[in-house]
């Protein structure tokens, strides 16, 4: 092919391309879809898929110690971030433009890993993942709302009241379907002082690590808005996790057990560890593209693949109650995904 032929082809497509008006270019360029909408929602959808993965490891481990299973749970953030902060570090780069809050959020993020995770770990052994899960998110969302308002005066709308209002029925209703399956074997354990399965006290740690994960990620997003790199935020949450939740399995039951756990636990532990800082990456690129509620809208599977999980792989008794209140939950997300003109992370 002759260059005066390419040439000639050029100008065609350059006079074609500048014959179009403005106005056919701008509905035109409306009406493409930004890539970066395609991959915040695969990485919504991955962060549910990855967080369902750590909960199925986590339920899987729940013959282990839930401080020890809640350490090493923790300990996958700490030896990833570690590199990366320094490479961030030695670039010039800064990781936190403040110091300032820095001791206050190490005091959060020991709310967030001691009670949030191991109260978590505690519920999955005592009234099984398909309650614990919705229960806990319930109460996560329940209490940022109320955080949020607080911390960082943020709206709360009247959807949001709604939603609260069923996430709460939701929380009670899947509290008593655990106590609805309490047969023998738990009253048992319980007279003889087992008081870990007791559907009670699992339903009061899947609230209790609710809150304690809401009390943890508004003051993340407090911090993250004074100048502190996410990374860096869950960094000290590793840090500070896997030393204090080391320290009360010393003081409980000293290192002992850790010779009795076997590798298929093991494996658990770590892949929990793995899947749940692997999600939290996930959904923080889908909250850097998609609205905050459509993340809350896709994060509604959760619910239904950690109740479906705990059904089919763990062989969790199904009641009315619990679905009643599994359905209640994902209405309640739904509701708080439906408010007309949602604002991004950015805009937040």
């Amino acid at each position: 092919m002759s260059s005066d032929s390419v040439e000639s082809r050029i100008a065609a497509v350059q006079t074609s391309a500048t014959a179009v008006p403005p106005s056919r270019w701008l509905r035109m360029g409306h009406a493409m879809i930004s890539p970066g909408i395609g991959l915040g929602i695969l990485a919504g959808i991955a962060s549910a898929v990855f967080y369902t993965m750590a909960n199925i490891s986590l339920r899987n481990a729940v013959s282990v110690d839930p401080f020890i299973v809640s350490m090493f749970k923790a300990s996958p953030t700490v030896v990833i971030l570690t590199p990366y902060l320094a490479l961030v570090k030695a670039s010039g780069r800064p990781i936190a433009t403040s110091h300032q809050w820095i001791p206050a959020f190490i005091v959060v993020s020991l709310i967030g890993q001691v009670i949030g995770n191991g109260a978590f770990q505690i519920a999955l052994g005592s009234i099984g993942l398909a309650a614990s899960v919705p229960i806990a998110l319930g109460s996560l969302l329940i209490g940022s709302a109320f955080l949020g308002r607080v911390l960082l005066h943020e709206k709360v709308r009247p959807q949001m009241l709604v939603s609260i209002g069923m996430l709460m029925v939701a929380v009670v209703v899947l509290a008593q379907s655990r106590r609805e399956v309490a047969g023998q074997v738990t009253e048992r354990s319980v007279a003889e002082g087992d008081w870990l399965h007791s559907p009670l006290v699992g339903a009061i740690c899947a609230m209790a690590s609710g809150m304690a994960y809401a009390v943890f990620s508004t003051s993340m997003r407090f911090t993250m808005k004074r100048g502190m790199l996410a990374s860096m935020a869950m960094w000290i949450s590793g840090v500070s996790g896997t030393i204090a939740l080391g320290a009360i399995v010393a003081v409980r039951t000293g290192w002992g057990p850790l010779t009795d756990v076997s590798p298929q636990m093991w494996q658990s532990m770590i892949f929990a560890g793995v899947f749940n800082f692997t999600a939290f990456v996930a959904i923080s690129t889908a909250l850097k593209v998609l609205p905050v509620v459509a993340v809350h809208l896709i994060n509604a599977s959760q619910v239904a693949m950690a109740s479906l999980a705990g059904v089919i792989l763990f062989a969790e008794p199904v009641t009315r109650l619990l679905v009643i209140g599994i359905s209640l939950t994902m209405g309640g997300l739904l509701i708080l995904a439906s408010r007309k003109k949602p604002k991004s992370i950015d805009e937040a």
